[in-house]
């Protein structure tokens, strides 16, 4: 059901999308032969209306994973030492040797799934 609030947002983006291509629709003509400029506005604003509320929603629903992804991962941190008992795997651990198998790493990551935030003292 999250997918379904805030549907005026994908209204509103393709309302706007379906704006500017009528614009250029009705602006552009001019250049092809057997297309009037109301024809033009027409073909490219129905274009633009569903890009503008398809790019809309798929936006929101990958930030929606996003945050989501945030949450679990920031669940999965500060509760490491309580899941690596019930699993034996240390999540930190784990997503470290994910990441580097696509040439990535944590920042400031020890080795003993702690990741170190903030300037070194001593």
């Amino acid at each position: 059901m999250a997918y379904m609030g805030n549907g005026g947002l994908s209204g509103f983006a393709g309302i706007v999308g379906g704006a500017v291509g009528a614009y250029l629709g009705y602006t552009y003509a001019g250049a092809v032969d057997d297309i009037t400029p109301v024809q033009g506005a027409l073909i490219l604003g129905g274009i633009g209306l569903v890009a503008g509320s398809l790019g809309a929603f798929i936006l929101k629903s990958a930030m929606q994973f996003i945050i989501y992804l945030v949450l679990l991962l920031g669940v999965a941190y500060f509760f490491r030492e309580q899941i690596e008992s019930l699993t034996g795997v240390n999540p930190v651990d784990a997503l470290n040797a994910a990441l580097e198998r696509f040439g990535l790493s944590l920042p400031g990551y020890d080795g003993d799934g702690n990741i170190k935030v903030g300037p070194d003292e001593g």
